[in-house]
């Protein structure tokens, strides 16, 4: 029992000791730790790091302004079209003091060289034949232009604005429509079938406001259209072309100005040049 208990013992730390040797062996096999590659790797980390930060940071600096433009365009937009409504639900009042169902009453001022916008239009009907040009006729003024159009052909506004008179005349313009525009004109829609706006409607350019006719005084089917500035009329053929399709210019200037119904001298012009013409 002794020698079998000494024998356990001996081959116990004989074990022991090979294990021991193994691990040393082991450990000395182990290649030795690279710091300097360690310091490397780290350094690479760290400066991808801060790059990566760097990066970010340059591109929120530069996200921030456009964020900070787009917001601006918002509001500029916004803006825009809260002066748009304004101008619509009054237009052209910087020149107009009332708003009446009297086609020629209108009170208000035009100053001296006073420039009508005329961009963003729509022509009325895109007929191009013009029946009768504006001018003395059978005696008597025609203060405006007949377009050919047939009964139920499409008539549409000018230009955005606000129905002022919505009316027939069983004598004269039969179903008639006049819409008053922020750009100071007033333009009128005669011998209609058929009206589709009331009156105080806001209208956009180009949208349907009538339908050609034969009513009122007339001798056929046709649209009897006017332009005019606190009531007076100016001959619709100094700012649209029909037979073009488009505007004569990008602005119709008043040169003199005038003020309840006393006539200005007044022109056409785009860019620098212009093209003088009187009315009456």
């Amino acid at each position: 029992m002794i020698t079998h208990l000494a024998c356990s013992s001996t081959c116990t730390q004989t074990t022991s000791i090979e294990n021991h040797q193994k691990n040393y062996q082991t450990y000395n096999t182990l290649k030795p730790v690279n710091f300097s590659f360690i310091k490397k790797t780290l350094g690479i980390a760290l400066l991808s790091t801060i790059s990566m930060s760097t990066f970010a940071q340059d591109l929120i600096a530069r996200q921030a302004p456009s964020d900070k433009r787009l917001k601006d365009v918002k509001n500029v937009k916004l803006n825009n079209t809260a002066v748009l409504s304004a101008d619509l639900n009054d237009p052209a009042a910087h020149i107009y003091t009332d708003w009446t169902s009297n086609l020629r009453g209108c009170a208000g001022v035009v100053p001296s060289n006073y420039k009508i916008d005329l961009r963003n239009f729509c022509m009325p009907t895109s007929s191009r034949k013009v029946n009768s040009l504006y001018g003395p006729r059978w005696g008597r003024q025609h203060e405006g232009i007949d377009i050919k159009v047939y009964i139920g052909d499409t008539i549409r506004s000018a230009f955005d604005g606000k129905v002022r008179i919505c009316k027939y005349n069983g004598s004269g313009y039969g179903y008639y429509v006049v819409i008053r525009h922020p750009n100071g004109l007033e333009t009128l829609y005669g011998h209609l079938s058929k009206q589709i706006v009331k009156e105080n409607q806001i209208v956009r350019a180009g949208q349907p406001i009538g339908l050609g006719g034969n009513t009122g005084r007339s001798s056929g089917s046709h649209l009897h259209f006017e332009t005019r500035v606190l009531g007076q009329p100016i001959d619709p053929a100094l700012i649209f072309d029909f037979a073009r399709q488009d505007v004569v210019s990008d602005y119709y200037i008043v040169q003199n100005g005038f003020s309840n119904g006393n006539v200005a001298r007044s022109s056409a012009t785009k860019n620098t040049t212009s093209t003088e013409s009187a009315h009456r």
